[in-house]
């Protein structure tokens, strides 16, 4: 949901360094995103021009398309661009979107905890028996642990946001009363 703020005059540094962290981790992203594209290109390529694979491709490119997914979903509910019907809040006053916005990122916060508890407890049982995948050996904590990271970041960011809607809807009231 997007809700319309009055433009700044200044950018505080806290606001500049998020934005350049966010633009730097999106690069990144995208980056990584190229490289699975480029590895996978050159597996298919190996399997069938060679007859040969390099072991574990596959494993590798399933885990690191969970972590982009969820760190993915960090940006997405630190941009507020998750999906959403929009029809309601594109119609309403700037208070009740603001309003519409905190049950929304209530919602994410407590759904997103939710899972992240449960994330947190299989990494820890996954940790105990000390898994590891088929074909490279890699700890099961690391890609499980993608889930954690990105629930409960989204939890903490979707709970920030009902913080600042909060204290925007409270600036706004007083305003309007």
């Amino acid at each position: 949901m997007t809700i319309e703020r009055e433009p700044p005059t200044a950018v505080p540094l806290a606001t500049w360094l998020a934005r350049a962290v966010a633009r730097a981790g999106r690069a990144i992203l995208g980056l990584v995103l190229i490289g699975m594209v480029l590895l996978n290109v050159a597996n298919a390529l190996g399997r069938y021009l060679f007859g040969s694979v390099f072991v574990g491709a596959d494993e590798l490119l399933v885990f690191a398309m969970v972590w982009l997914v969820m760190i993915g979903a960090l940006f997405v509910t630190a941009d507020r661009s998750h999906i959403a019907l929009d029809f309601l809040p594109l119609r309403a006053s700037v208070r009740t979107r603001l309003a519409l916005a905190i049950v929304h990122h209530v919602a994410i916060a407590l759904g997103a905890g939710y899972a992240a508890m449960q994330s947190y407890g299989f990494v820890g049982r996954v940790m105990m028996t000390g898994q590891t995948s088929m074909a490279l050996g890699l700890p099961m904590t690391i890609p499980h642990t993608a889930l954690l990271v990105g629930f409960g970041g989204c939890a903490l960011i979707a709970a920030a946001l009902v913080v600042a809607d909060g204290v925007e809807l409270a600036r706004r009231s007083g305003i309007d009363a």
